[in-house]
């Protein structure tokens, strides 16, 4: 061993190490649940090496792009982990994306081989034979009707050493390569080194407050940046993860008390899922003592509602997946006492900053980019030189966010650059208006886009879908903003949807909107073209 390769591993930073170290710790206590299946720490770590070993004999480690596209599982959880130890990149996709969109992010990506859903094997053979660079399609997780999947991922680890594997891997090493959520048309690869992650894993653990006695759910998609994040925090803090296979109110309830819960992160609209289940009341929720949201806007009404009935402080935290979640954490002292849409204060290795169109830093709390510096901001776009150079242009990432500090020093988020409403002369913020749609009680989702208007320049519009046997007009909702909200803000026309575009986590593809309803207020001759 060379000295310089001696000196990395006294010092490496590895996302696998979060395994390892957590072992050292708690070997016998339970890491990760899933239905019957649960693992301890060192069950755990046995493992991931294991498959870490398997992965280095079939030549899928030291670099390696490896995808995963697969719904969550305790072998999803397992194989992100051994990537690491092997010094493979990780490349996860949402399987339900279209064909065309997953051919392009696994040929972009060049990866050489794919862990899929055993039910989606068959497509993805499909889909296989257009990516030049990929040989083998590994079935990870169990079938739903109990059949053997084709060629199981279990097949890794026959046969392998239950040791750490020895692999050189540098801390600016590549772990992750994760596509941007599909959003806009184009996504892009974002390239997340070992500190990178880490450092999102370490945050998470500060700021969800977690200890060694935490019991923290993984319901959002693993293949997602913000829960792959907290999940990783659990353990690395020495916390349990328990993984669900999507979010079903049901199964939540019974696994509360089950196991003990004492952490939850899921979405606004599942929180209030929740508060319409008619079993909430009558299930033991003592152990639950803190609730994270994210994505989207909570109402007030429905925080507070929350709080009360869950027994829980809310807390929300805010990233994205070039500068690796979290970034901001609005913590759960303030929920009560600031309005708005707060996003919080830094986190400890964050540093966050106002910057104007002129490149200027703004320090008098006005509305400007949100633009971070720190170690979780990914080390560039993959295989494009030139967005990188524009993202991280005058030695700041621009997150493409507009925001603005208050007098205590916490974030507000005023919305993306590009969902900004220029009405009348006038900036909207789809933000606020939203937020105020979703304290109307009929409406259980709602998005705000503008289109072009040839009065106004842009329209304000609201796509809404409405709480499970509720109802509302278009004239009570619009009376309803006119209550809460300037004029300039009151949207022009409401549609309502059974469903909002979105993305697998929830954030609204507010582009699809715009795309449909672009022609909404042109004459006809307008529409036409």
């Amino acid at each position: 061993m060379t000295p310089d390769q001696s000196s990395n591993i006294v010092r490496r930073v590895n996302v696998g190490d979060i395994v390892r170290r957590g072992a050292r710790r708690h070997r016998a206590k339970t890491a990760v649940v899933m239905g019957r299946a649960r693992l301890t720490y060192g069950e755990f770590e046995a493992e991931t090496n294991r498959i870490a070993h398997g992965l280095l004999a079939a030549g899928l480690g030291n670099g390696a792009r490896i995808g995963a596209l697969a719904r969550n599982s305790l072998e999803f959880f397992t194989l992100y982990f051994a990537a690491a130890k092997a010094g493979a990149v990780f490349c996860p996709s949402n399987p339900a994306l279209p064909d065309a969109d997953l051919v392009h992010v696994l040929r972009h990506a060049e990866v050489s081989a794919i862990f899929v859903d055993p039910e989606r094997h068959e497509r993805f053979k499909q889909i296989a034979s257009q990516v030049p660079t990929l040989s083998r399609i590994y079935s990870i997780g169990e079938r739903s009707d109990g059949q053997a999947p084709a060629n199981p991922f279990s097949l890794l680890s026959e046969g392998q050493p239950s040791t750490d594997p020895e692999t050189t891997v540098g801390d600016r090493d590549i772990a992750i390569i994760m596509y941007t959520s599909g959003t806009t048309s184009a996504p892009k690869g974002a390239m997340l080194s070992h500190t990178n992650v880490t450092t999102g894993a370490v945050h998470n653990a500060f700021a969800c407050e977690f200890d060694d006695h935490s019991v923290a759910t993984a319901i959002l998609p693993l293949f997602h940046c913000g829960q792959l994040s907290i999940s990783s925090g659990t353990l690395a803090r020495g916390g349990t993860v328990v993984i669900f296979d999507g979010f079903d109110a049901d199964a939540l309830l019974e696994a509360v008390p089950k196991e003990r819960i004492t952490w939850m992160f899921a979405l606004p609209a599942m929180y209030r899922a929740l508060l319409a289940h008619q079993g909430l009341d009558t299930t033991d929720l003592s152990s639950l003592g803190f609730c994270l949201y994210a994505m989207a806007p909570m109402d007030s009404s429905t925080l507070r509602e929350a709080s009360r009935r869950l027994g829980a402080r809310f807390a929300l935290t805010s990233g994205q997946t070039e500068a690796y979640p979290p970034t901001v954490v609005f913590a759960p002292e303030y929920q009560f006492t600031k309005e708005g849409a707060y996003w919080g204060r830094a986190m400890p290795l964050v540093e966050l900053a106002i910057m104007g169109d002129d490149g200027s830093l703004i320090e008098d709390g006005s509305v400007g980019e949100i633009v971070y510096r720190g170690p979780m901001v990914m080390e560039g776009y993959y295989k494009d030189p030139e967005a990188t150079a524009r993202a991280f242009e005058g030695g700041w990432f621009h997150s493409g966010d507009l925001g603005r500090m208050d007098r205590d020093s916490l974030l507000l988020f005023v919305d993306r650059k590009k969902d900004i409403v220029k009405s009348g002369g006038e900036n909207v913020s789809s933000v606020k208006v939203e937020s105020c749609l979703l304290g109307h009680p009929a409406i259980r989702t709602a998005a705000i886009f503008g289109v072009p208007h040839p009065q106004w320049n842009e329209a304000v519009v609201a796509a809404v879908s409405l709480m499970p046997g509720a109802a509302a007009s278009e004239e009570d909702v619009i009376l309803f903003c006119k209550q809460n909200l300037a004029p300039f803000e009151v949207p022009k026309k409401i549609l309502f949807r059974t469903e909002l575009p979105q993305t697998a986590t929830g954030k609204l593809q507010k582009f699809r909107l715009r795309q449909e309803f672009g022609g909404l207020f042109l004459p006809d001759e307008g529409k036409r073209a």
